[in-house]
């Protein structure tokens, strides 16, 4: 139950606690600083998003990674099935 209490104060977006900025809780309004990071597979994402259609078309439709391995393999599981005349 503590652990539960715990996640719920940490804010979902930044990861920290409004006691830790709290100075009436020991904590210190300047206690992080922030930093930009560019995440190659965020941007990926992002740039993929833009192409789902708006509307019912776009309903549902979600954006993720898959390894470049996995999916090769996968095309080339698809590709024998076709040649083979399998769906």
């Amino acid at each position: 139950m503590a652990f539960d209490a715990y996640r719920r104060s940490v804010c979902e977006q930044c990861g920290t606690r409004a006691a830790e900025w709290d100075e009436e809780c020991n904590g210190d309004r300047f206690a992080y600083v922030t930093t930009t990071v560019r995440c190659v597979g965020c941007e990926l994402i992002t740039t993929e998003q833009q192409t789902v259609p708006e509307g019912p078309d776009g309903y549902g439709v979600r954006i993720g990674l898959v390894p470049r391995t996995a999916w090769e393999a996968r095309q080339t599981e698809s590709w024998h099935g076709r040649r083979q005349g399998q769906p």
